[in-house]
């Protein structure tokens, strides 16, 4: 259980990021209570969703945006294989997240605010970095779940 001081500092973060959003998009849902906001934004070839949730107790903000696809089961190794490898190599900052059992995956960025200010800069580049990365990875991610042999973008 969050201790007070814990609630304030998870409240004053999402009070934050509910005006960072407010400023990104239009059309959000925001659950004061559970502090969760949750949106898309149109994209080339894929839509990216951002889903943002505040932990008071853990004193953690985290970003998921799932990806908009199913990985068929047939190819759903050789695809957690790669993700393994696309973590490795490249994700320094978060990590995508794959479910074998489901066949999703998500994009994951955590941010620890335990005794910390978040500045607004900081959460607007985090909902960017955000979109740039699952823009860049997700029509290579896309064609592994689907069995093509596809090459990793660029870094």
């Amino acid at each position: 259980m969050a201790t007070s001081q814990e609630e304030l500092d998870a409240k004053r973060i999402f009070a934050t990021l509910k005006k960072v959003v407010s400023g990104l998009v239009k059309n959000y849902s925001c659950d004061d209570e559970t502090m969760k906001i949750e949106f898309q934004v149109d994209s080339e070839p894929f839509e990216v969703s951002f889903k943002f949730s505040v932990h008071p107790n853990s004193q953690l903000l985290t970003l998921y945006s799932k990806l908009n696809f199913t990985v068929a089961e047939e190819y759903r190794d050789a695809y957690a294989r790669a993700i393994c490898e696309l973590n490795y190599d490249r994700m320094y900052e978060a990590t995508f997240d794959f479910s074998p059992t489901k066949g999703f995956t998500v994009f994951r960025v955590p941010v620890l605010f335990r005794k910390s200010i978040l500045s607004p800069e900081l959460l607007d580049g985090v909902a960017r970095y955000t979109y740039n990365t699952v823009n860049k990875y997700t029509p290579y991610l896309y064609d592994l779940s689907h069995g093509v042999e596809a090459v990793m973008p660029e870094e």
